[in-house]
């Protein structure tokens, strides 16, 4: 398990594609790097994100189903808020977003795309760990081995035989649990900025986010 941990640590980029547990649950499929790079997508009860961050800036592409849920939280607000809210998605529709990073990954599940930060309680090393019975995933005999922590566990998945290379594994973010695969190991990130015609100040459709943050 600490060869698993040491590569998992050691890497400096990989995609990651699986859930954190937050309230609701958000599924995740991202790539980030040690260089600020992250783009991918996640989903909320069924409504989408694409996103795209490079250095300390972000961009959100909001599918109808994320502008749509602006209007009904607008509601609990009140009357001006349902309007600020129609008029931003207006402004959103079909464009990305664009914002700090630093807002955007403040999110829990959106923290994944800070490699120094994210995986601080992930640790290098362990002194005792278990391993379950193997089993078939995508073709290949796996083990999963469990460290007890603090705060709960963190799960590495690697194969069977040979090396033991992550396959999968599972932490927790502030208390927050992260169960996600583990692929493209070492793959360069190389995330494209969005045209200007097709980006809008997050400032110019605060109608979206009716409560404060």
């Amino acid at each position: 398990m600490t060869e698993a941990l040491e590569t998992f640590k050691a890497y400096r980029s990989f995609g990651l594609k699986g859930e954190v547990r937050d309230e609701g649950g958000t599924s995740i499929d991202l790539h980030v790097d040690r260089e600020g790079h992250c783009t991918g997508t996640y989903t909320r009860a069924h409504a989408v994100t694409r996103f795209v961050i490079i250095g300390d800036r972000a961009w959100s592409a909001y599918d109808d189903a994320t502008l749509n849920d602006s209007i009904v939280v607008a509601q609990i607000v009140g009357p001006e808020a349902v309007a600020a809210a129609k008029d931003a998605i207006a402004k959103a529709r079909g464009k990305y977003v664009e914002s700090s990073a630093a807002e955007l990954t403040a999110q829990t599940a959106l923290s994944l795309c800070r490699m120094d930060t994210a995986y601080a309680g992930v640790p290098a090393s362990v002194t005792t760990a278990e391993h379950s019975n193997p089993r078939v995933v995508d073709g290949e005999q796996r083990v999963t081995l469990t460290h007890a922590v603090k705060a709960g566990e963190v799960v590495v998945h690697v194969p069977e035989s040979g090396r033991p290379t992550p396959r999968g594994i599972e932490f927790e973010i502030a208390d927050t649990p992260v169960v996600v695969d583990v692929y493209d190991a070492d793959v360069p990130v190389d995330p494209q900025k969005p045209d200007a015609p097709d980006v809008v100040k997050a400032k110019d459709v605060r109608g979206l986010y009716p409560f404060p943050k």
